[in-house]
């Protein structure tokens, strides 16, 4: 996907298809790291175990990013 299609959902939970098939939720940051002439993504969900910190999965550029679905109804999707 591109950065145009990916920014409207920056902010919102959501469910991500990765390249590598992957589906990811949570809610999808814009990581201010840049790198190797692409953006950097991070889907934030909850941490596994209560007390640990939020797991983070960084997506290295908007390419590496299927499809994205508004997962605002699903509360495996929200922080």
């Amino acid at each position: 996907m591109t950065d145009q299609e990916i920014q409207p959902y920056v902010g919102k939970p959501v469910r991500v298809t990765l390249a590598d098939r992957r589906i990811i939720a949570g809610v999808l940051r814009s990581s201010e790291d840049h790198g190797h002439g692409h953006k950097h993504y991070a889907i934030v969900s909850d941490p596994i175990r209560e007390g640990e910190p939020a797991v983070r999965e960084v997506v290295h550029g908007g390419d590496q990013i299927v499809t994205i679905e508004d997962a605002s109804g699903d509360p495996s999707a929200t922080l």
